[in-house]
């Protein structure tokens, strides 16, 4: 998943990178808020991890603008060194959708982050299709295509005994022959 992310301190900012991309995310890292900005409104991402700090825009702005843009279901997780009471508030009356303190717990981070994805796009996380390498497989679509043709089979074999003959025009790979013309 591609994640911007917006921090002014860049010990902080390189953290957050590496836990991310340790867990397979592609990651756009900024230290102004002006120039994330200007980069959403170029190329969309699927989250966002703010700072209150930036210079130019903090990440209170840069929310508020995502937000009345009609990003409202982009997760949003504050991550910041301002952990009063005041501060998390704030961010969520913003739009935010989870708030942690800095120093980071990289564990703990890493999860807030996979279930703030897996809310936000359920059908890229579902149990039902899994990534391999370069791969997407699609459980659900198999099955579905399964039980496509074992209905075909099903209905065939009515028809087949019930004397009676349908000509599925078309040809696709479950069409039945078309009856020969006579004459």
């Amino acid at each position: 998943m591609r994640i911007a992310i917006l921090q002014r301190d860049p010990v902080m900012r390189q953290s957050i990178e590496k836990i991310l991309m340790s867990a397979s995310h592609t990651c756009m890292v900024y230290d102004d808020g002006l120039t994330m900005s200007k980069a959403l409104a170029r190329s969309t991402v699927d989250m966002l991890v703010l700072d209150w700090q930036g210079t130019r825009l903090s990440g209170d702005e840069v929310l508020r603008s995502v937000r009345a843009v009609g990003g409202d279901r982009l997760p949003v997780l504050f991550a910041s060194t301002e952990t009063s009471e005041d501060s998390v508030v704030r961010a969520f009356v913003s739009g935010a959708d989870d708030y942690v303190g800095l120093p980071l717990r990289p564990g703990e981070f890493r999860e807030r982050v996979a279930a703030l994805l897996r809310r936000a796009y359920p059908d890229r996380f579902s149990a039902a299709s899994f990534d391999a390498g370069p791969y997407h497989f699609d459980i659900s679509r198999r099955l579905q295509n399964l039980i496509q043709q074992g209905l075909f089979n099903i209905c065939s074999k009515f028809v087949q005994n019930s004397q009676c003959r349908f000509v599925a025009l078309g040809g696709g790979p479950w069409a039945l022959p078309r009856p020969a013309l006579r004459n």
